[in-house]
């Protein structure tokens, strides 16, 4: 398990097959409490084969199946087209194979064990998979070699710059909007809110000091009635009243 220099990537290396990838990102997740991360990032990269004849190519899934259960997730893209990669269909296979599938799926070993475990860490359009294809008819798999599926890698991650700097501003987009915003905590260590009031709580306030950066907001301020239900109505009526401020009411 590997962590950059200024701790805002993370990277363990699995090995080969769904169990390890499972394994290795149910690791990584239980770790992430170490460097204080919000909002986590999910990207399971390694190679893969295809039936078309494109070794070196890069390709995010854009729907990942795995071959023995039939189960199947749909990762989704939610940045400019610019910076978007090709996407394929990747089908996890038990064991390699040159028996490829046909309409330009590629295959590999991993994604279906990483991909639930990190869902669960995360959201959908956090949750990427990009594979870089280092087999094909042509290009038979008992020829690569770790040189090549170095060599295979970084030009893949050359290719993948954009979209990887677009994916981590979405990560860092995502972790601003989950910080908790000013009064929240004090109004959550004070008073009773269920889960479901908390988050109503969060976004309120958030949209609060979005309109009014300058103005902290307290439960004192907001309502003599300290429960969790009278300050959510009153502060929808504060932030859902146009231009005005607690300096004016």
């Amino acid at each position: 398990m590997y962590a950059s220099r200024d701790g805002t990537m993370r990277l363990v290396i699995s090995g080969p097959g769904k169990s390890h990838a499972a394994a290795a990102t149910a690791a990584l997740a239980s770790a992430e409490d170490e460097f204080d991360a919000i909002s986590r990032g999910w990207l399971n990269f390694g190679i893969a084969g295809s039936g078309e004849l494109c070794v070196g190519e890069a390709f995010l899934a854009g729907k990942v199946t795995e071959e023995a259960s039939g189960n199947v997730w749909y990762p989704v893209a939610t940045w400019s087209k610019k910076h978007d990669l090709p996407r394929r269909s990747v089908t996890t296979v038990s064991r390699p194979t040159e028996d490829y599938p046909p309409d330009g799926v590629i295959i590999e070993m991993e994604a279906a064990g990483y991909y639930p475990i990190a869902l669960r860490d995360s959201t959908v359009e956090l949750c990427q998979v990009l594979k870089v294809v280092s087999d094909d008819p042509e290009h038979p798999i008992e020829k690569i070699d770790k040189a090549f599926a170095t060599r295979l890698c970084e030009g893949a991650l050359n290719k993948s710059e954009s979209w990887i700097g677009s994916f981590l501003d979405l990560g860092r987009e995502d972790s601003a909007r989950l910080v908790d915003p000013p009064g929240y905590s004090e109004m959550i260590s004070d008073i009773h809110f269920t889960v479901t009031q908390s988050h109503q709580l969060r976004r309120l306030l958030q949209q609060w000091h979005a309109r009014r950066p300058d103005d902290v907001i307290t439960a004192a301020a907001l309502t003599r009635q300290r429960d969790a239900r009278s300050i959510l109505r009153e502060l929808r009526s504060e932030v859902f009243s146009p231009g005005r401020s607690r300096s004016e009411s």
